[in-house]
């Protein structure tokens, strides 16, 4: 006994006279006679997966390109992001730097004006700092010789005590040898 085994194509979900339209476009697709159904609907769907394989394969190399941009244009920003970071720290210590000298020269203006104040000088004269500077420069000469006066004298009352003592221990000593008589 040989049993036939007939195979009809996938039921449509559809009900009613759209499952007999899909039908007969189903039937109206086979380009052999002499093929079945099934293997007319099996050489489709094969033919319809290697076509979403390629575009697959398309979209995948696609979206490869896409990362590779998407790394570039990531990178790209954040070597702006540290230009920017970097030129916004050079311009706040640039900032800095000037407020450090104007806050400088303002003091010593300031203790330029206490010190002509109180040798009744001319102290509205110095409007540059070139003039400021130069009459530092006087007054820090002025301090360094009083500085090495100073020391001089520091030096000559060392000498004086030394002597002093000297001339005591000498003393001392010769009342001691000579027995207590003077």
């Amino acid at each position: 006994m040989s049993a036939t085994i007939t195979t009809l194509p996938p039921r449509s979900k559809l009900g009613g006279e759209e499952a007999d339209h899909q039908h007969q476009d189903a039937d109206a697709v086979q380009p052999v006679e002499g093929i079945s159904q099934r293997d007319s609907f099996i050489a489709e769907t094969a033919v319809k997966l290697d076509r979403l394989q390629e575009t697959n394969r398309l979209l995948l190399g696609d979206v490869g390109e896409l990362v590779v941009k998407v790394a570039a244009l990531q990178e790209a920003c954040a070597s702006e992001d540290r230009r920017y970071g970097f030129h916004q720290a050079e311009k706040r210590l640039g900032e800095s730097k000037l407020g450090e000298v104007v806050r400088h020269y303002r003091d010593l203006k300031a203790r330029l004006d206490r010190i002509e104040a109180r040798a009744v000088g001319s102290y509205h004269a110095y409007g540059s700092l070139g003039e400021v500077s130069r009459k530092l420069g006087e007054l820090e000469q002025q301090r360094d010789e009083v500085e090495r006066i100073g020391r001089a004298a520091t030096i000559r009352a060392w000498l004086f005590c030394g002597t002093a003592l000297a001339a005591t221990i000498i003393i001392a000593f010769s009342v001691v040898l000579s027995d207590g008589h003077l």
